[in-house]
């Protein structure tokens, strides 16, 4: 196994465009949970908390910044974040989005599908 694992990550430039890209984590083979099997595990990273988000089937968030750097867990919905240089990205359950847009013109999240969105949210300390 292995292979990296890929994330959706938002962010802002310099001068304040925020962006889309596709990112990666290395995954490395570990002994995580013995005498269970070995597992491919990220590094360990630090959090500060995490809360869980619920949207209505019909939210639009309007262009706003993110609070706080986050990733993004979406447990159950659908969503559109476009960013403000015009590349967006749909995401789904399963989906994880690093979002670190915030200052600048932010991104924009839509809720698609018609069904509400549940994400669990885990903010990260700034670099």
């Amino acid at each position: 196994m292995n292979q990296p694992f890929e994330y959706i990550r938002v962010f802002s430039d310099d001068a304040g465009e925020s962006h889309i890209e596709t990112a990666t984590i290395p995954l490395q083979s570990e002994q995580f949970a013995p005498p269970a099997p070995p597992l491919d595990v990220s590094a360990m990273s630090q959090a500060d908390g995490w809360n869980l988000l619920r949207f209505a089937a019909d939210w639009v968030g309007g262009w706003h910044c993110t609070a706080s750097r986050q990733w993004m867990f979406i447990l159950a919905g659908q969503a559109t974040v476009r960013a403000s240089d015009g590349s967006q990205c749909d995401l789904k359950p399963g989906s994880i989005c690093l979002l670190e847009d915030t200052r600048g013109k932010g991104h924009l999240t839509t809720i698609i599908g018609g069904d509400e969105v549940l994400i669990a949210a885990v903010q990260i300390p700034d670099e």
